[in-house]
């Protein structure tokens, strides 16, 4: 039988276990790598903090131009840097699952491959904008087929962008309503993190991308060959 969010859940806490001090210090690593760059609170934040800046600092001369500059910089940065250091920062959650030996230093060993993350990138962008400007629906159902590429690239180095693309789409057949399910069944946690100003995030964003990571654990069958657990898939 499948298992749900409640299940993909309490393996992530397990994984947490002893560990919520380094995952917390690595979520935060990535947040600041851009690794949610595309995240709606992500920008919303750096959209709040413009704002501040415009409103007390607007009279300095120049200031236009350097913002401009500045914010330019960052979103090049993140858009470079943060999807090599997911797959990193996805490497580090396995390894939690797995019970391997990890480290902070996860997040950059990714580095080598910013080829493949960016012609992915740049993939996904197309075809979620093709899905949406088509119909809602289709872009939703895309975004869900292909949410398993950064998994992909990150365990099959030998993987192409095209061969990451279609391994996510053969493997989330059946299961897109599930990954929705998991990913809704955090909004309370976002609630509440976003009542806390932000603060409630170290800790939910761990939890989060532990239970993702552990689906992608069983619907890929990898869960399978590392702990001799078989699924129905």
């Amino acid at each position: 039988m499948r298992l749900g969010s409640g299940t993909y859940k309490e393996i992530a806490l397990d994984a947490l276990k002893g560990n919520w001090v380094k995952a917390a210090v690595a979520g935060l690593f990535a947040n600041w790598l851009g690794v949610f760059s595309s995240s709606f609170l992500f920008i919303a934040k750096y959209a709040f903090i413009a704002v501040i800046l415009i409103y007390f600092l607007e009279f300095l001369p120049g200031f236009y131009p350097i913002l401009f500059i500045g914010t330019t910089a960052i979103a090049l940065i993140y858009f470079f840097i943060g999807g090599t250091v997911r797959l990193g920062y996805i490497d580090f959650n396995l390894a939690l699952l797995d019970r391997r030996k990890n480290g902070i230093a996860c997040l950059t060993g990714r580095m080598s491959d910013w080829w493949r993350v960016l012609c992915a990138k740049i993939t996904l962008f197309f075809v979620l904008s093709l899905g949406y400007i088509l119909f809602i629906i289709p872009g939703v159902v895309a975004k869900y087929s292909y949410a398993m590429v950064p998994y992909i690239l990150e365990e099959r180095k030998g993987f192409s962008t095209r061969e990451a693309f279609r391994a996510s789409k053969q493997i989330m057949k059946k299961h897109k309503w599930e990954l929705f399910c998991l990913r809704l069944s955090f909004i309370g946690w976002d609630i509440l993190g976003i009542l806390t100003l932000g603060i409630g995030f170290i800790f939910i964003n761990p939890y989060r991308y532990a239970a993702e990571a552990a689906f992608y654990n069983e619907i890929s069958g990898r869960a399978e060959v590392y702990y001799g657990r078989k699924t129905n898939r």
